[in-house]
């Protein structure tokens, strides 16, 4: 594993340990807490394969190509629950890791279609490029995962004791 992957992931585990109850308080495909908590962002920094240390989104649509070949075992064009947790444990670390079976079953259908994968993860990849130029490089992986270890609180109330 290259020294940035270790990184990466040291940064991932530290922050899920310590903001694991926190979660999209609106849904936001942006929010730096699913960047925080997910395991993508590994699998997405695998796809850099000339090793610039950026990932284009062509590089992204080939290794997404590589996942869904990977993740669809007997090859009929979709993948099923069984399917689906051998590929989380291999590339994700684990079926209890982010993304989850159904972030890709939209249709909650119990079978993650070719277009529901390539779809849920292109828009993760999209999600990562943080500044739209069409890659993703390390340091928008990094910061997103800062950005949600800072953890935003209310300023506290005064109490008054009876």
């Amino acid at each position: 594993m290259t020294q940035w992957k270790i990184v990466l992931l040291a940064c991932v585990a530290a922050g899920a340990a310590g903001c694991a109850g926190s979660g999209s308080r609106n849904g936001d495909r942006q929010d730096p807490t699913r960047a925080l908590l997910s395991t993508d962002a590994i699998m997405f920094s695998d796809f850099d394969a000339d090793g610039d240390f950026s990932v284009t989104m062509a590089e992204a649509d080939a290794g997404i190509a590589r996942e869904l070949a990977r993740a669809d075992a007997n090859s009929d064009g979709s993948i099923g629950p069984i399917e689906y947790q051998n590929w989380a444990n291999l590339v994700l670390g684990g079926s209890m890791t982010p993304p989850y079976r159904l972030d890709f079953d939209r249709n909650v259908d119990n079978v993650i279609s070719a277009e529901e994968f390539r779809n849920e993860l292109v828009a993760r990849a999209r999600g990562y490029d943080t500044d739209e130029n069409g890659s993703i490089v390390r340091s928008e992986f990094v910061r997103q995962v800062n950005q949600a270890r800072t953890v935003r609180r209310a300023p506290a109330l005064a109490n008054p004791q009876n």
